[in-house]
């Protein structure tokens, strides 16, 4: 019986998670993997998902391009909710839309999670000329088509979807216009302190 309660407690005390939001180009995904190697837990990447759902659907069909984004969201979701059911912590990555963050937040409410929030901006001239160059220079996945996009629709379709407004628990802002200026260090130091928080 003792045991069973100290397990029990352990699972409260480790129950958090850290959400990866905000801008397109600002440098999310780089910064999420090497925060789930230091770290040592898993991260959930939208993009990727929707990688997979590419590769599985062909792009032959036209399914992606209409429902990739809103169905690889859905299954961040599922897959969120497994790990809450036991206790466990992951990272999620995404230009989270402000409906994805609210969806979130009831379900880490539901499970009693705290949650670290990293919000990743800059100035949208800057990136959307990182997003183009990233785009030829990198050869991604055919799912991530940039045909036909431009400046005013980058910055228009971030201020639509409120992209980088919401947030969850602690939240850290990150301006990431140059990567120079941005200390990486101190963020981990963050991250791995919030982990390492016990609650009073």
């Amino acid at each position: 019986m003792f045991i069973f309660y100290l397990f029990n407690m352990l699972l409260y005390y480790m129950k958090k998670i850290i959400i990866i939001g905000g801008y397109c180009a600002s440098g999310k995904s780089v910064f999420s993997r090497k925060l789930s190697k230091l770290l040592n837990i898993p991260c959930f990447n939208k993009d990727v998902i929707k990688e997979v759902l590419g590769d599985g659907f062909g792009s032959e069909h036209n399914m992606i391009s209409q429902k990739g984004s809103f169905t690889a969201f859905l299954l961040i979701l599922y897959i969120t909710e497994q790990f809450l059911q036991v206790g466990k912590t992951c990272i999620l990555e995404s230009n989270f839309k402000s409906r994805e963050i609210e969806k979130i937040k009831i379900l880490l409410e539901k499970y009693n999670y705290d949650c670290l929030t990293f919000i990743f901006k800059g100035d949208f001239d800057v990136l959307f000329d990182r997003y183009m160059k990233r785009d030829k220079a990198e050869k991604r996945h055919w799912v991530h088509d940039t045909t036909g996009e431009t400046k005013d629709n980058f910055r228009k379709g971030h201020l639509e979807f409120e992209i980088g407004k919401a947030g969850i628990g602690k939240i850290i802002n990150v301006d990431t216009t140059s990567f120079s200026n941005v200390n990486y260090d101190d963020l981990f130091s963050i991250a791995r302190n919030f982990l390492g928080e016990i609650k009073e």
